[in-house]
């Protein structure tokens, strides 16, 4: 029996080729080959996003390409989840530098990239304020923390975090290219559009220079400890450590999301076993019926929608 999914748009990345209604069986894509489509789109993603940044290097002219353009770079940080303590009131204990590297896999932006512009926004103060109104370590305006999720902007977490989430949204408007990404940071997109590259504004045009900068010399992110909270700008934060007093850190996200929890027993579900389960997403006619594997992924696949 199929488990009902409500309120999930029609999953695009699930074919449904056929329903029969003697069976209600519905024909649909392999998870398995969703899965390496995706990993094919995304290579071909990073190969494109590398070229154009290779482009906007080389070329030195103009306003679409000012001189000091930010380097191309990957530089994506991998982790296997903070490697700090969460407490069982939902508070994190970790590091300025774990919640840069946590974001910097979560949303898939260079870490060189996303400390060069707190270096530059704020020079890593959490408490900075900017006369313009902008807040906390990435200096997020108002408008921007309620339209990112952001509950609390001097939190380092969320305000990171959800810096990380709109520059990534820019990269993805840019095509990768990480000059015009740090132009729409500071000028906004719409500027960027208009002026078909980095405005000709001194302020931002000093901005991305000093960008550019940071990068190419390497920026050390100061070793402070935060009590912070995390939202769902995180995702998952209990990987590679223990709830206090419920485990050590290192024991994984068995450990860390409580024994409490855990039904006697159990054990994770297997590829096949997911590829075998049934979900029905969406309603009426805009329902689809898709492997509970394929569910996940669409969840994992879902649009930022900020930018």
């Amino acid at each position: 029996m199929a488990l009902a999914v409500n309120g999930v748009r029609a999953n695009p990345y699930v074919n449904t080729a056929y329903v029969d209604q003697g069976n209600g069986k519905t024909t649909i894509t392999p998870f398995s080959d969703i899965l390496k489509k995706e990993k094919e789109q995304a290579a071909a993603s990073v190969s494109s996003a590398q070229k154009a940044q290779a482009d906007q290097t080389a070329s030195s002219s103009g306003a679409t390409s000012p001189s000091g353009a930010v380097p191309p770079s990957t530089g994506i940080a991998s982790t296997n989840g903070t490697t700090g303590r969460l407490s069982s009131d939902g508070k994190l204990t970790t590091t300025l530098d774990d919640i840069f590297r946590r974001a910097s896999e979560k949303y898939n932006i260079s870490y060189d990239f996303l400390t060069a512009v707190a270096k530059a926004e704020s020079d890593f103060n959490p408490n900075c304020v900017s006369s313009a109104g902008a807040k906390g370590i990435m200096q997020v305006m108002p408008y921007e923390a309620k339209e990112l999720g952001i509950t609390d902007v001097f939190d380092p977490e969320q305000n990171i975090m959800g810096a990380a989430k709109l520059l990534a949204a820019h990269l993805k408007k840019f095509d990768g290219d990480m000059t015009l990404a740090a132009a729409a940071y500071n000028a906004g997109s719409g500027r960027v559009k208009q002026y078909g590259g980095v405005p000709p504004f001194k302020e931002t045009q000093n901005y991305v220079k000093k960008i550019a900068a940071y990068m190419k010399e390497g920026v050390k992110v100061p070793d402070k400890t935060y009590t912070v909270s995390p939202n769902k700008l995180s995702g998952d934060v209990t990987k590679s450590q223990g709830i206090q007093g419920q485990g050590t850190q290192g024991q994984g996200t068995q450990a860390a999301s409580g024994a409490q929890n855990q039904i006697p027993g159990a054990v994770p579900a297997t590829e096949e076993e997911l590829n075998q389960s049934m979900v029905v997403v969406g309603s009426g006619e805009q329902a689809v019926t898709m492997t509970y594997g394929a569910y996940l992924r669409y969840l994992e696949l879902g649009s930022l929608g900020v930018g």
